[in-house]
């Protein structure tokens, strides 16, 4: 009790309140009572119990001369000031007191503490955020979905409307683009139960990039396809790790930056205008000044060409689409990775490891678009599966790449499947 008391009267001098009940505790008044029971000097008639101590309704207890234990009704009884504010309960936390008007965060959420009708309470907002721990429990309870979940700290706090703009960024294709006509191969030959473009050409595909709080994942997917097949095309003569940021900066016509880019949109600039290595614009993750021309050279650039015979930026072919699982098969084994478009939902954001499967745990209200790169297929306990770059670093998934179900259009992946040939110079063309 005495605890209590003394508790209350600290908060009340920090919030600067007279206090007239201290608590839920206090038993109700009156204590000084009338101003005949008031006194101007420290007398024993003057104190009145008060829980497990005694408060006093004399001068000497008054708090502005240093003292803090006048009875809760001195002030309006003794001094004739204005009736005093009631103190309730302070909002509680984790072991924690607020008082009212300080504020915490909760994941992504923010909640206030705030007094209505005497009583405090807690107010949060109600942001659904990238991060649930609900999703997670339950995925890797789920022995039928075939992979596993994990509490990702870099999504801590971060809302899931903001994570499916700023961690994805390809924006809805237009109808035109979605129509585009297929390529057929056709090839009735002996596909491989498994392949890598990582194993099949060691040292030609490139290392994951984390886009990181960027919606640059259409600008990501291609440079680093492009990049991989510059290598792969050219017998590893022209090997060079494109820049994401040429496209992030300079292909600004139509597209949103790190709000997000459309992919047709991005395959033209690189076909028309070309990219740079790394090495000349690196990646900086937002949009910043276009530091070239809109055409030049490498030479005009400021970029030191992998081969001397090279004076042009780095240009692709027209873009193709891919709309069957063996033409998406053959197309990766004999030329490298392709680019494929997904459908995002909340649980995708926890994936660890295995095979991916969208579940019906977590938010399916929101979804985003993703570019990604497609680098081969496999096969697992009779599971079909495709191998996966994903842009958020290698600390995410399987060393930042995933596994997701091949041959049913997952998630959307084989709706839109997008491949090209590099401007590879003449003289290291693969033969």
């Amino acid at each position: 009790m005495a605890y209590t008391l003394q508790l209350l009267l600290v908060l009340c001098g920090v919030v600067g309140l007279s206090c007239a009940y201290y608590g839920p505790d206090l038993p109700p008044g009156p204590y000084c009572g009338t101003r005949d029971q008031c006194c101007s000097d420290r007398q024993d008639q003057c104190s009145r119990p008060i829980l497990d101590t005694l408060c006093y309704c004399d001068s000497f207890c008054n708090r502005t001369r240093g003292h803090d234990d006048c009875c809760p009704d001195y002030e309006e009884v003794c001094l004739g000031l204005s009736p005093p504010t009631k103190l309730t309960e302070p909002c509680r936390h984790a072991g924690k007191l607020y008082l009212p008007g300080s504020s915490r965060e909760d994941g992504c959420n923010t909640c206030e503490c705030v007094l209505e009708d005497g009583i405090t309470r807690w107010s949060c907002s109600q942001e659904a955020c990238i991060i649930d721990g609900e999703v997670i429990s339950r995925v890797n309870q789920d022995p039928r979905l075939g992979w596993r979940a994990y509490n990702y700290t870099q999504f801590y706090g971060k809302k899931l409307t903001d994570g499916l703009i700023y961690k994805l960024g390809t924006l809805k294709l237009s109808r035109e683009t979605s129509r585009l006509g297929p390529i057929n191969y056709d090839k009735e030959i002996p596909y491989p139960r498994e392949f890598d473009a990582r194993t099949r050409w060691p040292n030609y595909i490139s290392p994951v990039v984390d886009q990181g709080w960027c919606g640059s994942d259409w600008a990501v997917s291609l440079s680093t396809i492009v990049s991989d097949r510059f290598a792969i095309q050219s017998n590893g003569a022209e090997k060079v790790i494109l820049s994401p940021q040429t496209l992030l900066s300079c292909n600004v016509k139509g597209q949103q930056g790190c709000k997000g880019g459309h992919i047709d949109n991005a395959w033209i600039y690189a076909k028309n205008r070309g990219l740079v290595d790394e090495s000349c614009f690196p990646y900086k993750a937002q949009l910043t000044r276009c530091p070239f021309k809109p055409r030049g050279n490498l030479i005009d650039t400021g970029c030191k060409p992998v081969v001397p015979q090279r004076t042009d930026r780095y240009k692709v072919g027209p873009p193709g689409r891919l709309t069957k699982e063996k033409d998406i098969m053959y197309d990766i084994m004999q030329s490298g990775p392709v680019q494929a478009v997904m459908t995002v939902y909340q649980d995708f954001f926890h994936y660890r490891d295995g095979i991916y499967r969208r579940s019906r745990y977590g938010n399916h209200e929101f979804k985003g678009y993703h570019s990604v790169r497609v680098v081969g297929w496999g096969e697992e306990n009779g599971d079909k599966y495709w191998i996966v770059s994903n842009s958020w670093g290698p600390e995410w998934g399987e060393n930042g790449y995933f596994r997701i179900a091949r041959g049913n259009n997952e998630s959307g992946i084989e709706n839109f499947v997008v491949t090209v040939l590099s401007d590879v110079t003449e003289a290291y063309l693969r033969k």
